[in-house]
């Protein structure tokens, strides 16, 4: 009979396995499409060092690292470690900034990969999730907020149990791109993300409704181009017997 502790490590290193294909897969496109340039990091390093409180230099320094650490490679660890220095520093300053604190969830999450125990890696998945959690109680009309939470939380495995969570932000933020309230790029990732959370739950009609509104919107812009490739990939739906 196997071990109590064999049966364990079992388990751990499939939910790892799944975790590792979340963290690859569910930023993929997004933050690819957000990261910014060597010259805009340039540009934002200059004006942080002319004014050290710019707080909105040093929450486009921490996307920017955040985005660059989603990527993987030899050099994520220091664009992890980069992010939460510039988190840090912005909520030394506004302990309430929701989006910061969002962000500063993402970020704990992906500090997972860094881990050897499977164990550990689970851990930090939840506090991530903690923090982004207790992030959106306090602010739960941050859209940017609630858009990093429920495109962290998407490809998670089953373990976490945070489908409820990611229906619940994707229809929030829904409700308000549908009205116009959010700007055009910004309403065309919520269409194409919640697409995806759809194609994940094999719902590929829904899925598809939602790329051709969200392609409507704009499209010329960038974010039309990653639309085009998910509607062409698009599966049929499973005929019902």
């Amino acid at each position: 009979m196997a071990s109590i502790a064999g049966v364990n490590r079992s388990r751990d290193s499939k939910v790892w396995g799944a975790l590792v294909a979340w963290i690859v897969a569910a930023w993929a496109s997004v933050l690819v499409a957000h990261a910014e340039t060597s010259h805009q990091l340039a540009d934002l390093e200059r004006e942080l060092a002319a004014n050290p409180t710019n707080r909105t230099a040093l929450v486009q320094l921490a996307k920017a690292h955040h985005n660059e650490a989603t990527r993987g490679g030899h050099d994520a660890a220091v664009h992890t470690t980069k992010a939460r220095d510039y988190l840090g520093r912005l909520l030394s300053l506004d302990p309430k900034h929701a989006f910061g604190r969002a962000l500063l969830g993402s970020t704990t999450i992906l500090t997972a990969r860094e881990a050897f125990w499977p164990g550990t890696k689970i851990k930090r998945v939840r506090e991530g999730l903690a923090v982004l959690d207790a992030a959106l109680a306090e602010a739960p009309e941050d859209p940017d907020a609630r858009f990093t939470r429920a495109v962290n939380n998407l490809f998670l495995p089953d373990l976490f149990d945070r489908r409820k969570v990611v229906e619940a932000d994707f229809q929030w933020l829904q409700a308000r791109a549908d009205r116009g309230e959010f700007a055009p790029d910004f309403r065309q990732y919520v269409f194409l993300y919640h697409g995806r959370a759809w194609s994940k739950w094999l719902v590929p009609g829904r899925a598809k409704e939602l790329w051709q509104n969200g392609l409507a919107i704009d499209p010329k812009s960038k974010v039309a181009d990653e639309l085009r490739r998910e509607l062409a990939g698009l599966k049929p739906e499973p005929a019902t017997p």
